[in-house]
């Protein structure tokens, strides 16, 4: 059918046809338009992230490397390649380390072998610099997860390793500094010891060992401070406080208590509330803080005793010699000569505790010479123990040394200390004295100077001493015998202070006690022998005596009757002065001069005796007194006296003192 012979309907019907496949293709058209806008833009966004990644890569502070499965390097950002070189298309193993095949341990043939991350820390040397360097490695996986290459990142720790390198040093110093330390340094947790550096382990007793595994704070705590402990540790642990520093008894592995000075923090240790703190053994500076306060004590006392001594002196002086003048008129064994010897008895035991007073006081310093302590105790053991159970082991080598001492004080000391040693044993025992040479270290002994001593001791086999009481025996009054006085062990204490020396006691409950006295030995010098009992001086001899003391006047004129001497008698230093220039002068000089210390309201006898040489620089001078404030008695000599006399003394004592100054030559 021709064009023509179609109907409108089907022209019609063709038409639209065409116009649908027209429209079809404009649809086609547009749509292909759409595609290569969206592939165009897909395309910039995938050169923008490539060129981001490529930004990041390469701004990273890290070297970052790709390698594929046979180890050529890929690609490599600017860090890596300023760390190690540019080594793109290069095997890694050959430009790296030179090498004919794959590095140990290399990371990325472990990523490659298991598929996981593998880190390796090595150090570089270029241009003779060390550089440390951390490398980690992961694989590279495709779309169906097989491994293709080897991302590498390398990371320069130079730095980190050389803060690591200072931190280990000053770790090593600090942990050298607390091992070594002269302080017990400890960290505590749960009560328990996590560490305790080896001073800390001989302070307590126990090993470092110890202390770690079974050793408990309460355990190394006196039973009656715990409380004070436990609650001190709770009140930091609770955060109540930060730091705490207080003092407490320990006890020692042992058992010895021993004083405890503490400083401790509130720290944590591997994650958990800890303390850290420092422990000092004060038990050295307690004892000398508490002999130090001992001897504030008798000072104390000594200013009162001084003063009693030396008007009491005064007394015993006129009451002894009045007794020795009138038992030299009464008749031998009469009733008048046996009550006067009682009473001279009486006197001396009176004297025996005015010298204990004056133990305690500066005026009794002792008048020192080289002294024999074997010769003194052989003869003073038997005169001194009466009590018929108590049996004496003396044991006494021939060599001891001499000591530097003061006779009569020493002897007072051991006589007390015997006394004592005795009276602990009321039902009889055995007691030992013994004596031996030593050196002292001051290390071991601080309270005494280092040197060469002679250590004496005196055990018993008594009772013992109660801890509570060995800090108070020596204690002014203290005692717990019913018939004590409680000045024996003091003044025992004192004489042996006064020497330089050190009284130290140890006793056990139901074993006995121990008394050991140090005493600077005199080496080099020889040991002295007493000077006879009785002197006898010329009837010619005269005396000048100054004293303020009628009753001391007195007897002393007495006295020098009995030794042939004339009197004369002055109340003050100006009054002797006038007396001695008056008969110097007259060409009549006196002999010697008898000069008391301390006068009351004139001139003493420290100012006297320096005029009285102004006056006549070959006076022989005595010094005489109950008591002295300073050292003029037992240094008489520096102040230009050329002998002493001190109160009281007795007949014998007077004439040996005159005649030893009368017999010096001019």
């Amino acid at each position: 059918m021709t064009d023509k012979e179609k109907t409108k309907e089907e022209l019609i019907r063709e038409l639209e046809g065409a116009r649908r496949k027209v429209e079809g293709m404009e649809a086609l058209k547009t749509e292909h338009i759409r595609i290569e806008k969206i592939m165009k833009m897909a395309v910039e966004m995938a050169n923008e992230e490539k060129a981001k990644t490529a930004a990041i890569i390469a701004a990273m502070g890290d070297g970052i490397s790709i390698q594929d499965r046979d180890f050529r390097v890929l690609y490599q950002n600017e860090v890596h390649k300023s760390l190690v070189g540019d080594r793109k298309g290069e095997i890694c193993y050959k430009a790296y380390s030179r090498r004919a095949d794959v590095c140990e341990g290399c990371p990325v043939a472990e990523a490659f072998a298991d598929g996981r991350i593998h880190v390796l820390e090595k150090a570089l040397t270029r241009d003779d610099e060390v550089t440390h360097i951390e490398i980690k490695a992961s694989p590279l996986r495709d779309a169906e997860g097989r491994i293709i290459a080897g991302i590498e990142m390398v990371r320069d720790i130079t730095e980190r390793k050389q803060a690591e390198a200072a931190l280990l040093s000053a770790e090593a110093k600090f942990r050298n500094l607390v091992e070594q330390s002269l302080i017990g340094i400890y960290i505590i947790q749960d009560g328990m010891f996590v560490y305790a550096n080896p001073k800390f382990a001989e302070i307590t007793g126990y090993t470092q060992k110890e202390l770690l595994s079974s050793v408990g704070v309460m355990d190394l705590t006196f039973e009656e401070d715990r409380g004070i402990v436990a609650d001190n540790i709770s009140r930091r642990m609770s955060g109540e406080v930060q730091s705490m520093h207080y003092t407490f008894r320990g006890v020692r592995k042992d058992g010895a208590i021993i004083d405890c000075e503490v400083q401790g923090t509130a720290t944590s240790y591997e994650g958990s509330p800890a303390i850290i703190g420092s422990l000092l053994d004060i038990s050295m500076r307690r004892k000398m803080e508490y002999e130090l306060q001992r001897t504030q004590r008798l000072e104390s006392l000594g200013v009162l005793a001084g003063g009693l001594a030396h008007q009491f002196n005064n007394i015993l002086t006129a009451l002894t010699g009045n007794i020795m003048l009138a038992k030299m008129y009464a008749k031998p064994g009469s009733e008048m000569s046996d009550i006067l010897t009682e009473a001279e008895k009486a006197s001396l035991k009176a004297q025996d505790l005015t010298r204990q007073l004056l133990t305690f006081s500066k005026g009794g310093t002792p008048l020192t010479k080289a002294l024999s302590l074997r010769e003194m105790l052989r003869n003073l053991v038997g005169y001194i123990i009466h009590e018929p159970a108590v049996q004496c082991e003396c044991v006494i080598p021939e060599n001891l040394w001499p000591v530097e001492a003061d006779e009569g004080q020493i002897r007072q000391a051991i006589t007390n200390l015997v006394a004592n040693a005795c009276q602990a044993m009321p039902l009889g025992g055995v007691l030992r004295i013994s004596a031996e040479n030593t050196i002292a270290d001051p290390a071991m002994s601080p309270s005494l100077s280092g040197g060469a001593y002679v250590k004496l001791s005196i055990s018993d086999q008594g009772t013992g001493i109660k801890k509570s009481h060995l800090e108070k025996i020596f204690d002014p009054f203290f005692t717990t015998k019913q018939k004590g006085s409680g000045l024996g062990l003091t003044s025992a204490f004192s004489i042996v202070r006064s020497h330089n020396g050190r009284l130290t006691v140890e006793s056990e409950i139901g074993v006995g006690t121990t008394f050991s006295v140090y005493l600077p030995a005199a080496l080099g010098k020889i040991a002295g022998k007493n000077a006879p009992e009785k002197v006898f001086l010329s009837g010619s001899t005269r005396i000048l005596v100054m004293d303020d003391e009628d009753m001391v006047r007195n007897v002393v004129e007495r006295m020098l009757g009995q030794c042939g001497c004339t009197a004369t008698f002055a109340r003050d230093g100006q009054e002797m002065l006038d007396h001695y220039k008056r008969e110097m002068e007259s060409g009549h000089p006196f002999d010697a001069v008898i000069i008391d210390l301390i006068i009351a309201g004139g001139m003493g006898g420290k100012e006297a005796v320096r005029k009285l040489l102004q006056l006549d620089p070959r006076a022989k001078a005595i010094v005489s007194s109950g008591y002295s404030e300073d050292t003029i008695i037992s240094q008489f000599r520096e102040f230009g006296f050329k002998g002493m006399l001190p109160k009281p003394y007795n007949l014998s004592e007077l004439g040996k003192a005159l005649y030893e100054v009368i017999s010096l030559s001019d």
